[in-house]
């Protein structure tokens, strides 16, 4: 009889241990501006965004203090792959930008890809969408706990209405009127909206829950023993 406790923590630290071997793999990586994971996690977001970041802003999408996001940018921009500019909103206060140097080195990090990219891609499709499903609910898990609140995940976004269609697009953005498949769940959206304080818990909950019981009628669904599903205008 399997031990749940036992697969919990075995699981947990499989993923620990995956997660530790790839950010020491982003040090190996094959270029000349090799970076620690979070200076690469900070340029990184510096890049999404041509307005720039605050520094407060950095440290919040992060889940860092100030003071971390503040050293990662000094180490950023003693390799000028980042620079400083002041904020056309408030004159007393300052954007930080990717540099010139820092674009170069994000178009070449991202045409390379990273080791976890190249993981993921031995998956089969069908192993990588329930992973991706998986990873919405834990980051959603993990933002009601209070202990990741910087990604703007699908699964936290308003707009989202989770197994509102079928067939390989089985989600719905009400945002953009359209619907789509797994393969298009995002992890950090620009456009992604929180849900309300107003929404409250329950309201991720059934988010949650509708998540859970529409991945689990997709799997039913293919063995052909799911009974067709209705589908409601709002995810709540």
């Amino acid at each position: 009889m399997t031990d749940p406790a036992f697969h919990l923590r075995q699981t947990a630290l499989g993923l620990e241990r995956l997660a530790a071997l790839l950010r020491a793999q982003q040090w190996r990586e094959p270029d000349e501006h090799a970076l620690h994971p979070a200076q690469r996690a900070l340029l990184e977001l510096l890049g999404e965004d041509k307005r720039g970041w605050r520094v407060g802003e950095l440290a919040q999408r992060l889940g860092v203090s100030a003071a971390s996001a503040s050293d990662s940018i000094a180490a950023l921009e003693a390799r000028a792959l980042v620079r400083r500019a002041r904020d056309p909103d408030d004159g007393r206060a300052v954007r930080v930008h990717p540099s010139r140097r820092g674009l170069a080195w994000l178009r070449r990090s991202r045409a390379r890809g990273g080791a976890g990219e190249r993981l993921l891609a031995t998956l089969s499709p069908q192993d990588l969408a329930a992973f991706s499903r998986s990873l919405q609910l834990l980051i959603l898990q993990a933002q009601q706990a209070g202990l990741a609140t910087g990604l703007r995940t699908c699964a936290g976004c308003e707009f989202f209405r989770p197994f509102e269609g079928r067939g390989e697009q089985p989600h719905f953005c009400a945002l953009v009127g359209a619907p789509f498949g797994d393969a298009q769940l995002r992890v950090d959206c620009a456009e992604q909206r929180p849900r309300g304080l107003e929404a409250g818990v329950a309201a991720l909950d059934a988010v949650a829950q509708r998540f859970r019981a529409g991945a689990a009628g997709e799997k039913t669904s293919r063995g052909g023993r799911a009974p067709p599903r209705k589908h409601s205008a709002s995810a709540e």
